[in-house]
């Protein structure tokens, strides 16, 4: 049994390490200790300003490489695409400053028509089933051909409108003015807005995808927000599966205003290999963007891809730079095949 005196000893011994500790934490363990402590604060502090001055650097060398890209851009891209036929889609009227910028590089690349498909919100949001509903009902009317049967409302038109951008399958009954009515059953149904002339199909496309928070709305509520988020990314996801799996040579190219591409579209193509077949640019929204666009669509068309740009997943800069020669081949009507390099692996090192 533990008597009296077995306390007295074991309290005495926690007073006497304490008073110990006390004596030499106030003694000579205090001035090493101290010492170790504010050195380390001060080694921190230094790589700190380290590290905010090679930032600095860094940010500033970027900033002057995008206004060499912008000032060079039209010379890049002179005459790379003579006479092609160009189609731009866009997700939001927010990417509008970009897609004019890109209309304008790809008539100095000379590109014979530039045409602009805004997607309309209808083609994703939650309440604007009957609407869809409709426009496929009249799309199965007279094309039933034209339409994924796998995939279901907005999958199936976000589908549509590539397979009517795309060159026709030997099979295909979608000739010209079929085309045509297909557009316009799209754009009565307020799916689709375009401007310019439609061509019966194009020689490449340039998907211009907004900002997250530019295709969100403030006011829903979280559960409408969820709604129409899933919405808008099967939408995207069934257009880009559509651009993956055909020749078209195709560019996704985001909005990235905080130089982040995990929350856009970017996330989905660049973190999928069925969809490494297409180009990817970010930096959209930024003065270079548009260049980067269009020099990625001219590497596609000579067979090569790769993911462009300042944000953590980018592969490089900036694409392989072109040759002044085109890169998609001749004009519609004739003429020999233009020629071009070796497709690229994926960008060189700028």
């Amino acid at each position: 049994m533990i008597d009296f005196r077995y306390h007295l000893v074991s309290l005495i011994s926690v007073f006497l390490a304490l008073a110990v500790g006390i004596v030499l934490g106030a003694g000579p363990l205090r001035e090493n200790l101290g010492d170790q402590l504010a050195g380390q604060v001060e080694q921190l502090r230094t790589e700190q300003d380290q590290l905010r001055s090679q930032a600095d650097e860094l940010g500033i060398q970027n900033d002057q490489l995008a206004s060499f890209i912008t000032e060079i851009g039209p010379d890049l891209v002179a005459d790379t695409l003579p006479g092609n036929d160009i189609a731009i889609l866009t997700d939001d009227s927010s990417t509008r400053p970009a897609t004019e910028r890109t209309s304008e590089l790809l008539e100095e690349a000379g590109a014979q028509s530039v045409t602009r498909v805004d997607l309309q919100p209808a083609l994703w949001e939650p309440d604007e089933d009957d609407r869809r509903t409709e426009a496929i009902s009249a799309i199965s009317a007279i094309a039933p051909g034209a339409l994924d049967t796998e995939l279901e409302g907005s999958e199936q038109l976000s589908a549509v409108i590539v397979t009517l951008l795309a060159p026709a399958a030997e099979d295909s009954d979608l000739d010209p003015e079929l085309r045509a009515q297909i557009w316009q059953i799209l754009v009565d149904h307020q799916l689709v807005t375009l401007t310019g002339d439609m061509p019966p199909q194009v020689d490449g496309v340039i998907f211009a995808s907004a900002a997250p928070e530019d295709l969100a709305e403030e006011s829903e509520d979280d559960t409408a927000a969820t709604e129409r988020a899933q919405g808008l990314l099967a939408s995207q996801t069934a257009l880009v599966d559509q651009l993956a799996v055909g020749d078209l040579p195709a560019v996704v190219a985001g909005a990235t205003p905080h130089n982040d591409s995990t929350t856009s579209l970017l996330r989905t193509v660049r973190g999928d290999s069925e969809l490494e077949a297409l180009s990817t640019t970010d930096r959209l929204e930024e003065a270079d963007g548009p260049v980067l666009s269009v020099l990625a669509l001219i590497e596609q068309a000579r067979g090569g891809a790769g993911a462009y740009g300042t944000t953590a997943d980018a592969q490089a800069r900036l694409p392989e730079l072109p040759e002044t020669r085109s890169a998609l081949g001749a004009p519609s009507g004739g003429g020999p095949e233009g020629s071009g390099p070796a497709p690229s692996d994926g960008g060189g090192d700028q």
